[in-house]
């Protein structure tokens, strides 16, 4: 499916984009494309959703708004300007099908290329990794945190930024309070625990690798972990009282900071989480800009009673959407597996209705 000179660009940027990150790296993207009447479709792959916890489903709404963003960006530099609107439920059935759409797109007339300011994306993208790991201890400017917001201004999110020396205590805290949760849901952690992948000499389409979690790990831990941490054995994990040192572990990182951010919106709709996921894309390419790295602490949001605490810690009278910390990491992260680009992006000349989006609301 590359026929025209805009198919062979969403072909391009569908490829970069990909990498965007998404829980358990499920990477929940469909694209679908008309080439007869140029006009095409984002959805969620319904074949791909997580189901586990029911906040899964806000944090694949994030992920597909920070998946598009990066689509958009790329192909406005390789020349096309997208309009694209949010579908409506007639739309949405009309596409109903495996995948649930989202929005509905068109590319503009073709324009100039910018060709350094794609290959830099391009490279940042590929650099970007989420970072687990230590953080050096160098100070958010004041510069920089106004870049931050400044990033976040056509969003509907609201941005909070804290500090290791006045939150790191008791966000750690909170940590080792609720982090046991992902261990205690048998759904939940089933689900979490099919997207481990043991075996690092082989190529996977999603997941992630023990080393993307914890860093270089031996062979005997691997063996260990897949054996002691199976839902099967959920009942020998507690005994040996392996989620509390794994929160436990989780918390000493979270202490550290250096800086955490947390998003709210106004109203959970699927479209404000989808535009807000927008935001967070904008966001985390402008820390990939700095050279810095963020880590989501998903489990402060994916759980009520966890993020209802996170707000009260954050003195927040909304709860938080997403939560992370970010500075400058001493080690660079790794890949983790990714989809073809084949895979995501679909040839649809039956799907789609004449009606086509106009403008970008």
């Amino acid at each position: 499916m590359t026929h025209t000179a805009f198919e062979q660009t969403l072909a391009e940027a569908v490829a970069l984009a990909r990498l965007a990150p998404s829980s358990h790296n499920c990477q929940p993207w469909a694209v679908h494309f008309d080439p007869v009447i140029h006009c095409g479709y984002l959805a969620i792959d319904n074949r791909r959703k997580l189901t586990g916890l029911p906040s899964l489903e806000r944090e694949m709404l994030l992920s597909c708004g920070i998946f598009f963003h990066f689509l958009e960006q790329l192909i406005y530099l390789r020349g096309y300007q997208l309009h694209w609107r949010w579908c409506d439920e007639q739309e949405q059935q009309v596409l109903a099908g495996e995948d649930r759409a989202l929005i509905r797109f068109m590319p503009g007339p073709e324009q100039a290329h910018q060709a350094t300011a794609f290959a830099t994306l391009s490279e940042q993208l590929q650099q970007r990794h989420t970072v687990r790991s230590a953080y050096r201890s160098t100070l958010l400017s004041e510069q920089q945190r106004n870049e931050l917001s400044t990033v976040l201004k056509p969003y509907p999110v609201t941005l909070g930024i804290y500090y290791q020396q006045t939150h790191g205590k008791a966000l750690a805290h909170l940590t080792q309070t609720y982090a046991g949760l992902d261990f205690a849901n048998k759904a939940a952690w089933r689900e979490t625990y099919s997207y481990i992948r043991f075996d690092e000499r082989r190529q996977y389409e999603d997941g992630f690798y023990l080393h993307n979690l914890f860093g270089p790990v031996s062979g005997g831990f691997k063996t260990f972990f897949k054996v002691a941490f199976h839902p099967h054995l959920s009942g020998l994990n507690k005994l040996l009282r392996l989620p509390t040192k794994m929160a436990q572990g989780l918390a000493e990182l979270v202490e550290t900071g250096p800086h955490y951010l947390a998003l709210n919106v106004s109203k959970e709709g699927d479209e404000a989480l989808f535009r807000a996921g927008l935001g967070l894309g904008a966001l985390w390419l402008k820390l990939q800009q700095w050279g810095w790295a963020m880590h989501p602490i998903s489990v402060l949001v994916q759980h009520d009673s966890a993020r209802e605490a996170l707000a009260t810690s954050l003195s927040q009278s909304e709860l938080p959407i997403f939560f992370a910390r970010f500075g400058e990491p001493e080690q660079s992260g790794s890949p983790a597996p990714r989809r073809h680009w084949q895979s995501i992006l679909v040839s649809d000349t039956h799907s789609l209705t004449k009606s086509t989006p106009t403008q970008r609301e």
